[in-house]
């Protein structure tokens, strides 16, 4: 009977774990957010950042389901694709590239090594890139 007791604190000490690196993105992270007015994904997990770095999400939802939720969310942002990549960007349209890259923007692609970044179920392969740097004065 007591090794029941130990597993079943165990998976809840785990689960517990999981939860906190899970979908909760840290509250500096989220003023941050919330500030810049720029959503995060609903139900992505936070994998990793800062309010000065950017940060890192992750969910298992296709690459182009997040894309047009974020077209939805923020519609007077502009899109830069080039070089495979996908950028949604605070900015004018044809910015030049170091303008879109001083500028807020959310990236979002396929990244296969996210589960084995984060620890992460195998099939949370969408990442979404958050960064809201301030253009140079």
């Amino acid at each position: 009977m007591k090794i029941w007791h130990t597993i079943a604190a165990s998976v809840f000490m785990l689960w517990s774990v999981a939860a906190l690196a899970g979908d909760n993105i840290p509250a500096d992270n989220q003023a941050t957010l919330d500030a810049a007015k720029v959503p995060a994904y609903p139900g992505a997990t936070f994998c990793t950042g800062s309010p000065t770095t950017g940060m890192r999400l992750a969910t298992s939802d296709s690459v182009e389901k997040v894309r047009q939720w974020y077209r939805d969310q923020l519609p007077n942002w502009n899109t830069y694709k080039e070089y495979g990549g996908w950028i949604l960007y605070a900015g004018s349209k044809g910015a030049k590239v170091e303008d879109i890259f001083s500028s807020f923007q959310v990236s979002v692609a396929e990244n296969p090594e996210l589960p084995n970044w984060h620890g992460l179920s195998s099939d949370m392969t969408t990442e979404i890139v958050i960064a809201l740097l301030e253009p140079p004065q």
